[in-house]
């Protein structure tokens, strides 16, 4: 049986290859680096399901998410839309979100997969193999287990990871702007300043121009009289 697609669209390879790890063995996972090559995948390969990041170069998630429900093969794609600052989503689309489903970073493993398992139809379950002994299974299912717990805590490292630069990136960013706003107040009070000299001294050489004229008279009238 055909496995379903998931699509993972979002410009961190990290997050790509945690997604690809966590589904491993569930799903076919595509992947694309930004919205444009997303969208592009997403026109050819017909996914059952996009998981696309919301904070992105060029197109951010919501952009992406509207181009992508302008095909009629995707207008009806399950879509989970992951952000580590639920507040820049909000900004764009006013909560409660309609046409996708939210996830927030760093997402478990668990909660991806239940989210996944709950929004794509379930497909009947492939024909049984041939079977194991007893202790085969027991083994497997640990090594599942293992990998599970793994694959989990990868995922939560790299997810946590990535949130903590976005945060510092996003705070120091606000920590230029505040100091590019003071300066800007300055320069905007220095030429206020500068201004104000300017007319004190075109008022004053005038004042100087009168001065010098009535001088230049009263010399004119004294000579006269000589």
């Amino acid at each position: 049986m055909t496995a379903q697609k998931i699509l993972v669209i979002d410009d961190s390879i990290m997050i790509r290859k945690t997604v690809k790890n966590i589904l491993a063995g569930m799903y076919e996972v595509l992947e694309a680096n930004d919205g444009k090559t997303g969208l592009d995948i997403a026109r050819r390969s017909n996914p059952d399901l996009i998981l696309l990041d919301f904070v992105m170069p060029k197109y951010n998630g919501y952009q992406t998410l509207q181009a992508i429900r302008r095909f009629d093969n995707l207008k009806d794609t399950p879509v989970i839309m992951i952000s580590g600052l639920k507040e820049q989503v909000a900004e764009h689309v006013p909560e409660p979100f309609v046409g996708f489903e939210f996830l927030e970073k760093p997402f478990e493993a668990d909660t991806l997969i239940g989210m996944i398992q709950r929004l794509l139809p379930t497909k009947a379950s492939p024909a049984p193999g041939p079977s194991l002994e007893e202790g085969q299974l027991e083994g497997q299912s640990s090594s599942q287990m293992l990998m599970a717990k793994l694959t989990a805590t990868e995922s939560m490292l790299t997810q946590g990871i990535e949130q903590l630069i976005q945060k510092e990136v996003v705070a120091r960013v606000v920590d230029l702007h505040s100091i590019i706003q003071k300066q800007e107040n300055t320069i905007s009070q220095l030429d206020q300043k500068v201004d104000k000299l300017t007319r004190q001294l075109d008022y004053q050489s005038k004042g100087m121009m009168v001065l010098l004229k009535e001088i230049r008279s009263l010399q004119a009238t004294l000579a006269s009289k000589q």
